[in-house]
């Protein structure tokens, strides 16, 4: 079974794919603005480092711009614009990857940092592999949204797999499930590779002897820090996103008084079998997001403040200092006073 999250509404991930969109449509002479409209998003946002957009935010936008465009094949080129560097650390570490079979490995346990609007899954026959695609969010597998969010995801496929190989990457086939639209031709000219419409499934097909090629900016020391921050960008995903982010919400605010998770499964209205539930489904739970929250407080404290070890073990619930002290250091590989030094 597919796990998803974030929720749609959920603003994790940056607006560079609606910034292309929008370089596209001023080209055509369309206002941002235009593109903009209903998603609570303004032209100057696009570049800001820190604007998040929700799924929500991007399918509005993503609809507009079917409506706006006079260039039907502006979802594959849009895609195409999209690099590597786009996604930060998480592009970072994907190109660091000793092998591109590692790269696929990692960007699919991963894949909740880059915020795909698709299922996807990955799997390999004798003599190809394949990425499909799913319309987890029922957009209708035949419906021109969902055309246009599996065409700009098929041109990021292409442009991010040549980024990490270094040169183009031209795929076997691609299978679509919906009929072939009347831009049908510019798929072979944007992709590169033979297209099949109406088929049963939708996949990206390529050869298997991709996958043990090295790759040139292989680095093991490098992907070693880059995964440890990507387990932290994971890890506070979850903690902002969801049903993990509303119980996340509940243990922030009351720091040193949290509630267990029959207090706050009432809270939210249902059972705490439920609501564990619902957490695995986010790949979390209870316990996890507990840590999470005393490990920021304890870093504010530290940051913040001239509170004690004792007294801030105090504050999150703590026996003694002693626990204290070695929970930190499993958190963040550094002791209290270490990290208050250090942050000084």
């Amino acid at each position: 079974m597919e796990r998803r999250f974030p929720d749609i509404d959920d603003r994790i991930e940056p607006p560079h794919k609606i910034a292309t969109l929008a370089e596209l449509l001023q080209e055509e002479g369309v206002a941002a603005s235009q593109l903009l409209k209903g998603s609570g998003l303004d032209p100057d946002q696009l570049y800001a480092p820190a604007t998040r957009v929700a799924s929500r935010q991007l399918l509005t936008v993503y609809g507009n711009a079917l409506r706006l465009s006079r260039d039907p094949g502006i979802a594959l080129k849009a895609g195409k614009r999209i690099r590597i560097t786009h996604f930060g650390m998480y592009g970072y570490a994907l190109l660091s990857s000793p092998t591109p079979r590692d790269a696929i490995d990692f960007a699919i346990k991963y894949r909740s940092l880059a915020a795909t609007l698709l299922g996807l899954r990955f799997e390999e026959t004798e003599h190809d592999a394949f990425w499909e695609f799913s319309d987890v969010l029922s957009l209708g597998a035949h419906s021109d949204l969902f055309r246009f969010v599996l065409e700009f995801q098929l041109g990021t496929q292409l442009s991010v797999h040549g980024d990490i190989l270094g040169r183009p990457v031209t795929p076997t086939e691609i299978c679509v499930a919906y009929a072939a639209p009347r831009h049908a031709s510019a798929y072979k000219e944007l992709l590169g590779c033979p297209v099949r419409f109406g088929q049963d499934r939708n996949q990206l097909r390529f050869s298997r002897d991709l996958l043990e090629q090295p790759l040139a900016f292989a680095n093991p020391a490098t992907i070693a820090v880059v995964r440890q921050t990507c387990d932290q960008l994971l890890t506070e995903l979850k903690a902002a996103s969801g049903m993990a982010g509303k119980v996340f919400g509940i243990l922030m605010a009351q720091p040193g008084r949290f509630p267990d998770i029959e207090t706050v499964a009432h809270q939210l209205h249902m059972t705490s079998r439920t609501l564990r539930r619902k957490l695995q489904s986010q790949e979390t739970s209870y316990q996890t997001i507990l840590n999470n929250v005393r490990k920021q407080l304890a870093m504010d404290y530290l940051r913040k403040t001239r509170m004690s070890n004792e007294d801030i073990a105090a504050s999150l619930g703590f026996s003694d200092a002693p626990n204290f002290r070695q929970a930190f250091k499993k958190w963040t590989g550094t002791t209290p006073s270490e990290f208050r030094a250090c942050s000084s």
